[in-house]
């Protein structure tokens, strides 16, 4: 689905902010005394990518066994995004941001907790709960314009949307779980978004709920814009974590589209692989780009993933890197730090509880920009594309389906694979109350809850 293009010049800042942003753990996490660029100054870009994290252990879902069973659990998760202090979470990435005032950010996990009183769901009720209870995106915008460096949200991607059951201390109601990607861009950027689009995958995981199957969306937003003068895209994406297949067949159906962008191109997002998996998704988008981390900090292996999804560990658990910035176009990564990763960035949740900001880190890259660069390699991408070796636009690559031939169990049951690698399927049996547990692959999926349930022990 593909939304029109919009034209939207955005507002600047009517003066530099005076002073310099003093925060705890800065040379831990590699953030640097807050800096604003000169309006003139196009000879580079920042960006970032950060996960939001939702706060709640969906793992637990893998484990009802009763319609009743789910509403207490769902009611227990919906306490515990509440409890997770998400004002103060989004108030700690807004400070984490500010300090390095990227131009453009792209977002994930950046959820919409909806409530209706009616209690009319009973595995998986229509999506009709419209009473906001938490809008991780909203807390987040505020707490930028609280540091005094606004951004505009220049798109939103709706990926999965499900109702479910929970027995809460209000009594029974239905809690709406809308899980979104957004990109922003800052207000002081001087830049203008040309144009924007929401693109849902064609593959996605299917999961069967009472006769019927749910579909596990996910997609891409794309956003052209002007910065400083200077032209750039930007796309952002959150890559299905419950099926290595599905993950596989997003991840090219993106890479295809990606070949008819030409000039300076960023994708951002969280891909639920790295680079130490060999053969996955992060080979097929990262084949035509460079790494921005890997370029600019080749000796650290950068983790962003994953804390306890409670957020509650003292010890750091990342050990995976699937939280990419992948340039190309005449962007060159200069630098590269991870921010909410050190033990110094855990906030106070204001009750005794210290939490991460996360279960992931974010990455900030300051990309320079070469006019010259970018048309030699667009030039040689046209080149190669009319030698028939490469393609600008999308290609025949064959994206496994749903029309395969598997069964809807087969696939439940690869979305709630054991293996330590995420999302890679087995045969394991779907454990818990049904197909309903599958739904936890809203935020992540089968092999990665599993793993994230043994963290979280």
């Amino acid at each position: 689905m593909h939304s029109g293009p919009s034209s939207t010049t955005l507002s600047r800042r009517t003066a530099l902010r005076v002073g310099a942003l003093t925060v705890a753990g800065l040379s831990a996490t590699g953030l640097g005394s807050r800096r604003t660029r000169a309006r003139g100054d196009d000879s580079e870009v920042t960006v970032a990518t950060r996960n939001l994290g939702l706060g709640a252990n969906l793992a637990s879902l893998f484990f009802v066994r009763s319609p009743d069973e789910l509403a207490e659990t769902a009611g227990r998760l919906y306490r515990d995004v509440r409890d997770s202090a998400v004002e103060r979470r989004m108030a700690a990435i807004a400070a984490e941001l500010a300090a390095h005032e990227p131009d453009v950010v792209g977002v994930q996990e950046a959820a919409l907790v909806r409530t209706d009183a009616s209690a009319e769901a009973t595995t998986l009720g229509k999506t009709n709960a419209e009473n906001v209870a938490v809008d991780f995106l909203a807390e987040l915008t505020a707490a930028l314009a609280g540091e005094g460096v606004p951004y505009e949200v220049a798109q939103v991607t709706t990926n999965a949307d499900a109702e479910f059951p929970a027995a809460t201390e209000d009594g029974r109601l239905d809690v709406r779980l809308t899980d979104r990607d957004a990109v922003l861009v800052r207000e002081g950027a001087d830049a203008t978004v040309e144009s924007t689009s929401e693109t849902a995958f064609d593959t996605a995981l299917d999961i069967p709920v009472d006769g019927d199957v749910y579909r596990v969306k996910r997609g891409y937003g794309t956003v052209r814009a002007t910065v400083r003068g200077r032209g750039v895209s930007v796309v952002n994406t959150h890559l299905e974590s419950a099926s290595e297949r599905v993950r596989n067949a997003q991840a090219t159906q993106l890479a295809d589209a990606l070949g008819s962008l030409d000039g300076p191109l960023v994708v951002l997002g969280d891909a639920n692989d790295g680079p130490a998996f060999d053969g996955g998704a992060y080979e097929t988008l990262a084949a035509d780009f460079t790494d921005a981390w890997e370029a600019a900090t080749p000796d650290d292996p950068g983790y962003t993933c994953c804390q306890r999804s409670t957020l509650e560990n003292e010890d750091s658990r990342l050990d995976e890197r699937v939280d990419l910035v992948l340039v190309r176009g005449g962007l060159t990564p200069t630098s590269a730090v991870r921010v909410g990763a050190a033990p110094s960035d855990r906030i106070d949740a204001g009750d005794g509880r210290t939490l991460w900001s996360s279960d992931h880190a974010g990455v900030v890259a300051t990309l320079a920009r070469t006019t010259e660069s970018a048309e030699s390699e667009t030039a040689e991408r046209r080149t190669t594309a009319a030698d028939g070796n490469a393609t600008t636009g999308p290609t025949n690559r064959t994206a496994t389906t749903d029309s395969t031939g598997e069964t809807a169990d087969d696939r439940t049951r690869e979305a709630t694979s054991n293996e330590s690698r995420p999302g890679t399927a087995s045969d394991a049996e779907t454990p818990g109350f049904g197909p309903v547990a599958s739904l936890a692959g809203l935020f992540c999926g089968g092999a990665a809850l599993a793993r994230r349930a043994r963290r979280d022990d």
